[in-house]
């Protein structure tokens, strides 16, 4: 699901703060386990599947490396905004990476972003293709919703399986677990620095 912006939130007032990482399944579970940690630029996170790390000092551009236990594939991990304003709270993202959680494929993907404007809290919803190492293109979606900025609830179709999560913040930190495939649960964690 390379391509998607995520751990965005919401401060008081309404604004939206832009999302951290851009891509859910290439960074390893980075949709689960990202932060909103201001002025940071690199991010790593990981589960039983794999890890990654990335970096986002570049605007709308991430760049990283990703390392899957199922494909036993490292991976150069790429992901892009292409258009950051396509209509109210609306982006359009490309990206390349691990495109299956449980399997390690690989793969490109495209995929529209909405961040609506809550009152309170914040909610992230993507969908969107994936052209996987099995050369079919795949549909994939996900929400992630929080109610205060701290827990994160959400879930991911990465075009085979879903894979439900839930999330702490501790700032720069974050702890969770993620149901991969629906089959075993996993330990989830990221840190931005």
């Amino acid at each position: 699901m390379a391509g998607v912006s995520f751990g965005s939130a919401q401060e008081e007032g309404g604004s939206p703060e832009q999302g951290k990482v851009f891509c859910p399944v290439c960074v390893a579970n980075g949709y689960a386990s990202s932060t909103s940690a201001a002025g940071k630029d690199w991010f790593v996170s990981g589960n039983s599947v794999g890890g990654a790390l990335w970096y986002q000092g570049v605007d709308r551009l991430q760049l990283g490396v990703g390392f899957h236990s199922s494909s036993e594939a490292v991976r150069g991990l790429f992901s892009y905004r292409l258009i950051p304003n396509l209509g109210p709270d609306l982006g359009l993202n490309i990206g390349y990476g691990f495109q299956n959680q449980e399997s390690g494929a690989t793969g490109v993907s495209s995929t529209l972003e909405w961040n609506p404007r809550l009152e309170r809290g914040s909610l992230n919803l993507y969908a969107g293709a994936s052209r996987q190492t099995d050369a079919r293109n795949r549909f994939i979606y996900g929400a992630k919703w929080s109610p205060d900025g701290v827990w994160f609830f959400g879930n991911q179709f990465d075009g085979r399986d879903h894979n439900p999560f839930f999330q702490r913040s501790f700032g720069h930190y974050s702890v969770g677990l993620i149901y991969v495939a629906g089959k075993r649960v996993s330990l989830s964690a990221g840190y931005q620095f």
